[in-house]
């Protein structure tokens, strides 16, 4: 009993210092007054969304596009009355295709005929930009565009209805806790094997070389899939902190972000022995904060870490454990909710 206490407070250890890596070297994207080109939207019932984004982000860029997937809430009405260019997409999904990543494969094909740009942004309509959101966009362009024809990012974290903030900070705290994106990026050695499709900045020309969405058609959780296929293929990403500018409500209270965790979760490690093996991992996590004063300490710096680059409410921070065993039972109860098939949105996601 004593070894597996002493090991998990090893691990927490390993995710308080990725963490703090993360947190001093992951570079900070700077908003500038200049417009970016384009930006792509794909968009399934998001009128609300629509219409607390597009505001700001349509004086931000040239060009946006907003693909609406079948919506059913007046999604294209509002955004073209906004400023966006809208396609309408069919009802009825291709076989094959999850929808996300059908409407972001046909948003590039549409941005390939219209658009001149050189560089393209695939953006979630949940997210809300800030002034001088074009100009960050320019300066990471510039920055990373020579080495990394593809740039993602971590936004500003905008809480839901208590106690949805406390649940979901799991999920980016095992990205920053796991992955030490600021050493690969600063060292050029390995690979992240991982996007955020929240925000996804591409080379045209590199886009259509590797046509990720197409690729990963059937795939739910498509930006992880995305970030291994360019992992496969040698394709470097840049990864950066785009909170000054950009921030995302997930979800607006706790059932919903259950709900879509449900749906994510288990394709984090796409098994099911994984996903059993990871909640025991978590469940571990969170036990051994009682028995081994190092290990709180440990989580308390890794989840301070994850909530300065998030910005999310500091509240949070004492009920990290709570936070690590809701990830372990929702990694569990995804096992369940995929071979009996989640809907979302008026689709079916299970395995295939």
């Amino acid at each position: 009993m004593e070894w597996a206490v002493w090991v998990l407070t090893a691990v927490w250890f390993l995710i308080a210092f990725i963490s703090l890596l993360n947190f001093f070297l992951i570079p900070r994207a700077k908003p500038r007054g200049e417009k970016f080109g384009t930006v792509l939207i794909p968009a399934r019932d998001e009128v609300d969304n629509l219409k607390a984004l597009l505001p700001q982000l349509v004086q931000e860029c040239e060009l946006v596009v907003v693909y609406d997937d079948g919506s059913t809430d007046g999604t294209g009405e509002v955004a073209r009355e906004l400023g966006a260019t809208v396609v309408r997409g069919q009802t009825d999904l291709p076989p094959g295709w999850t929808g996300k990543n059908h409407a972001c494969w046909q948003l590039a094909k549409v941005a390939a005929e219209i658009s001149p740009s050189s560089w393209w942004l695939f953006l979630d309509a949940d997210t809300r930009v800030e002034p001088g959101f074009g100009g960050a966009l320019l300066d990471l362009a510039q920055k990373f565009g020579k080495q990394c024809p593809v740039v993602t990012a971590f936004p500003k974290m905008l809480p839901g209805k208590f106690p949805e903030p406390a649940y979901l900070v799991w999920v980016p705290w095992i990205l920053l806790g796991t992955i030490p994106f600021g050493l690969i990026q600063s060292s050029g050695l390995g690979h992240a094997r991982f996007t955020n499709g929240q925000f996804v900045l591409w080379d045209p020309a590199r886009y259509f070389e590797i046509n990720p969405h197409e690729t990963c058609k059937g795939e739910v959780l498509e930006d992880i899939q995305i970030g291994r296929l360019l992992a496969r293929l040698g394709v470097p990403v840049a990864t950066v902190d785009a909170s000054a500018v950009l921030s995302v409500r997930m979800y607006r209270d706790i059932g919903e972000a259950w709900k879509g965790m449900l749906k994510n979760s288990f394709w984090v490690t796409g098994r099911v022995w994984g996903a059993l093996a990871l909640g025991v991992l978590l469940w571990g996590l969170a036990a051994v904060v009682f028995l081994n004063p190092f290990a709180a300490i440990f989580g308390l710096v890794s989840f301070a870490a994850t909530l300065r680059a998030t910005r999310l409410t500091w509240w949070c921070l004492p009920l990290f454990p709570v936070s690590v065993a809701s990830a372990g039972i929702t990694q569990w109860a995804s096992v369940f909710a995929v071979r009996k098939g989640v809907a979302w949105k008026g689709r079916r996601y299970g395995l295939r």
